[in-house]
């Protein structure tokens, strides 16, 4: 940033009159009471007094004072917009915001980080193409709440409205997000940096978590969550609103990428249906998240009500696929739910146990079946263990989660893997395979010796007709022979220096 500007004002608050005229003659207006008690947080949280501002001589025609305040914006760290139908309609709100973004954009850019400098408070609820194009992919803080009728309900900051401790819990949200702001743009300027504004390095995967769009039921539950993970140093995505367009499955699949979590927030609402898509944007990111293959939490508060035929086929599908993969689902308080995603990121973030494949001079072969073939599979497990081999089984009893984590630091620490198919449904080795491919997302660090599916039992047109190229394939239709595992003996041990 420029030594002859440097960012030493605060917030200016770009408002329309109109909003902020009281209702009443005991009320006070909006923006005065969102000022007044921004000024009083913003104190506590930076520990001094913040510098904040607001044209309040407008009413009278001033456009010279108007004029001045666009020249303190190269000094201006953040400008909040306080959006409404009134806000779009005034020339000097327009004036402000593209004021703001120019002096920005010439003094490092309006983004630090994965935060911009112009926050985007929305009063009263406008159509979401009508949004200036300076702020219309920016996420917003929402002060109201829409109600099933299409009607809605503006957040008020009086004890005796019924949306008090909303209005509270939405400014906190403000009020947070903008002090760390502060803190950066300030220890940028005490550090120095030269000309721009340096962009803040990107937290690692472990550190990043994909918190899904949800519906309107649960945004207060997901407004609560990506608070207490922000404040836990945590970079919470999508940091930017989702294009309901065909950008959407491009854009959520660049988030997922960049995270080792998905956190899904799932009620008795279907919500909306992106343009060109048949399902809704909750159900697509659910989707884009199982196929990239992501640790995933899916939570449902524990009565989330009766929604349409839509949204009970999707709560279906949901619950068959996570139990699939090993995703969590879980129906409990949020407050157990938000214990368990701190559980969860702090094991992602951890390092791994120092047993890795390859560590043991006695090669590990993970042996997957379904319970189905847990007899019918005695006979190979006995002569891999017969012939040197450490045997790693699957667990079929006890707390699902704690199955999964078994199945996952199997297929971590193994050599290799067998999978054997005789009775399991068609389904089952599909899923197996795939789990082969996750295992880079478990902790592997290494390929496997060897890869094969043993496909035994009743001979039928789908295991005859089961190929691929990822894995090496025996078919045994009759009885097993030693035979049939040589190849894949010999490649292990070939690889592993002729142990075993």
């Amino acid at each position: 940033m420029s030594a002859n500007y440097p960012l030493e004002r605060d917030v200016f608050i770009s408002y329309a009159h109109l909003d902020n005229e009281a209702l009443t003659e005991a009320d006070k207006g909006w923006v005065s009471v969102f000022d007044s008690a921004l000024k009083k947080r913003l104190a506590q949280l930076l520990g001094r007094k913040p510098d904040v501002w607001r044209d309040e001589n407008r009413l009278q025609g001033n456009d010279y004072f108007s004029d001045e305040i666009i020249a303190q914006f190269p000094k201006l760290k953040v400008l909040i917009s306080i959006i409404s139908p009134r806000y779009l309609e005034s020339e000097w709100c327009r004036k402000e915001l593209l004021g703001f973004y120019q002096a920005a954009q010439a003094k490092g850019g309006v983004r630090v980080g994965n935060k911009s400098r112009i926050f985007k408070v929305i009063k009263t609820p406008v159509p979401r193409e009508q949004f200036p194009e300076e702020v219309q992919g920016l996420l917003g803080y929402e002060f109201f709440e829409k109600e099933a009728d299409g009607h809605f309900r503006e957040f008020r900051l009086d004890k005796e409205s019924p949306t008090y401790y909303q209005f509270i819990e939405r400014f906190e949200d403000v009020a947070q997000d903008l002090s760390q702001l502060i803190r950066k743009l300030d220890t940028a300027a005490l550090t120095s940096v030269p000309t721009e504004i340096t962009a803040v390095a990107a937290n690692p995967p472990e550190k990043t978590v994909y918190l899904a769009v949800t519906t309107s039921d649960l945004s207060g539950d997901r407004d609560n969550i990506r608070r207490d993970l922000s404040e836990r140093g945590y970079t919470v995505l999508p940091d930017q609103e989702l294009p309901l367009d065909s950008r959407l499955r491009e854009t959520v699949s660049g988030y997922l990428k960049r995270c080792k979590l998905a956190i899904h927030l799932v009620g008795g609402k279907y919500g909306l249906v992106p343009e060109d898509e048949e399902r809704s944007l909750l159900e697509i990111q659910c989707q884009l998240s199982s196929d990239a293959t992501l640790n995933r939490l899916i939570w449902m508060p524990p009565d989330p009500g009766n929604g349409d035929e839509r949204q009970q086929r999707f709560l279906t599908d949901l619950q068959e696929s996570a139990a699939r993969e090993g995703s969590e689902l879980l129906r409990s308080k949020l407050e157990d739910f938000k214990t368990v995603i701190v559980d969860t990121l702090e094991k992602l973030a951890a390092p791994a146990p120092s047993v890795v494949a390859g560590d043991s001079s006695t090669p590990r072969i993970y042996l997957m079946f379904d319970q189905s073939d847990r007899e019918t599979v005695t006979a190979i497990d006995d002569y891999l263990y017969n012939k040197g081999f450490e045997v790693l089984l699957p667990v079929f009893e006890g707390n699902e989660s704690d199955i999964r984590e078994i199945h996952k630091e199997n297929l971590r620490i193994c050599d290799a893997v067998l999978i054997y198919y005789n009775q399991a449904s068609e389904p089952w080795i599909n899923f197996k395979m795939n789990d082969l491919r996750k295992a880079p997302g478990y902790g592997r660090s290494e390929p496997f010796l060897a890869s094969a599916v043993y496909i035994a039992g009743e001979q039928n047109r789908f295991k005859e007709r089961f190929r691929t190229r990822e894995a090496s394939l025996i078919k045994q239709f009759k009885q097993f022979t030693t035979q049939d595992l040589d190849e894949f003996i010999s490649q292990i041990r070939r690889k592993k220096g002729g142990a075993a």
